[in-house]
């Protein structure tokens, strides 16, 4: 009896490592015979990547007349590295299936399995891996986040089995040859109140390798009602440092969009704005020395004696504006002692070499001032009396203002 297979292009497939294998070789084969190839071709050129030429003949080109439509031409060649790397399975997008079955003259897997490329045991893993009651629906994100480099770059998720599994993909620039280089995780997806748990692992000369960490808030309802979806990651990144950073997700409809958006050079600046200089690096060194903990280090007591109660008093050319706050010792938070004024987004910071003592703050309330950043001389703030620094800011009238301040400790 002929066992009915769903058809449908729309269906992501799973491929054991045998048959992809003979679908690999057979597109290549055909694409050889098609174009009476007898030399060695690259591999940049014969899948159509990277700095390869375009009126020589490329499966890219020839994939595209069948699927009348853009295709990635690194997609079979990066599908060939996972089995490479010792991934059991292959998944086949909804589109790109379509395209290589056809290519080489067949209507789909089911026809494929059936020809004389296969021995009946391939052909039963085959089958037996196509009617798996596993969900096998795709779920496409597009990953923004800042790279080791200090600069916006974008990854791709897939999320598949009903938010259990996850394949996720760093994508780099190769510095000899400006093509795209990827660094592949796969793992595994739990949920609990509310949030998302990706572990994820790699692999290396055939074994598994502790990967990132990554965390999303998803909600109580599906996850997969969520265009956009905010987090954390943790992990090493290509210089063998430890890195975190906040990641936002977008979620797509399919793996063309995906792979569109990953190509663009260009970001939102929604995006941008959340996301640069949102990135923690700790090196991969043993320090001796908390002195050698990072360059500020030697200069961390200058900025925790600056604790205390003070009055700060802002002076322009008619007059002077008094401010009470106090500074918390370890803490380093600045803190109004005013009534009806609150002091946010502030931060104390050194300068210089531990010359300079920075504070910067915003402040909402009644007071004359919306934002200032105040510099001080460090060697003359702890001299008793009055301390005179520089400051500038925004007024409450929008304008930008400068003058002298004078700093008293209480």
């Amino acid at each position: 009896m002929e066992i009915e297979i769903n058809n449908n292009t729309k269906e992501t497939l799973v491929l054991t490592k045998a048959t992809f294998k003979t679908l690999l070789d057979s597109v290549i084969n055909h694409f050889k015979e098609a174009h009476n190839i007898t030399e060695s071709y690259k591999d940049s050129q014969l899948f159509g990547f990277g700095n390869y030429d375009t009126d020589k003949p490329n499966l890219k080109q020839d994939l595209e007349l069948v699927l009348k439509g853009y295709v990635n031409g690194k997609y079979l060649y990066n599908k060939s590295r996972e089995i490479a790397k010792g991934k059991p399975i292959v998944k086949i997008s909804r589109e790109y299936k379509y395209a290589y079955f056809n290519y080489i003259g067949y209507k789909n897997i089911h026809e494929f399995i059936e020809s004389d490329n296969f021995t009946q045991i391939q052909r039963a893993k085959q089958l037996q891996l196509i009617h798996q009651t596993i969900d096998n629906a795709e779920h496409y994100y597009v990953c923004y986040y800042v790279d080791e480099d200090h600069e916006m770059n974008k990854g791709q998720m897939t999320i598949s089995n009903q938010w259990k599994h996850i394949e996720a993909k760093y994508i780099y620039e190769e510095e000899a040859t400006h093509n795209q280089g990827f660094y592949t995780f796969f793992g595994s997806i739990t949920t609990s109140e509310g949030f998302a748990f990706f572990d994820t692992k790699y692999i290396v000369d055939n074994k598994k390798r502790e990967g990132a960490k990554f965390t999303f808030f998803v909600g109580k309802s599906s996850p997969n009602e969520r265009t956009y979806l905010i987090g954390t990651y943790s992990g090493f990144d290509k210089y063998d440092r430890i890195i975190s950073g906040k990641m936002i997700l977008k979620k797509v409809q399919n793996l063309f969009e995906l792979e569109r958006e990953i190509n663009k050079k260009d970001f939102d600046p929604i995006l941008c704005l959340e996301l640069n200089k949102n990135r923690l690096v700790v090196e991969s060194e043993i320090k001796k020395n908390p002195l050698l903990f990072s360059k500020k280090s030697p200069y961390a007591q200058v900025l925790f004696d600056t604790h205390g109660k003070y009055k700060f008093e802002f002076k322009d050319k008619e007059q002077s504006f008094p401010l009470k706050c106090e500074i918390q010792k370890y803490h380093l938070n600045i803190i109004s002692n005013e009534d009806y004024i609150m002091i946010e987004n502030d931060l104390i910071s050194i300068v210089n070499k531990g010359q300079i003592l920075n504070f910067d703050f915003v402040i909402n309330g009644v007071f004359n001032f919306q934002k200032v950043s105040i510099y001080i001389k460090a060697s003359k703030f702890y001299n008793k009396g009055a301390i005179e620094g520089s400051y500038i800011g925004v007024d409450v009238n929008n304008k930008i203002i400068n003058g002298l301040v004078m700093i008293t400790k209480l």
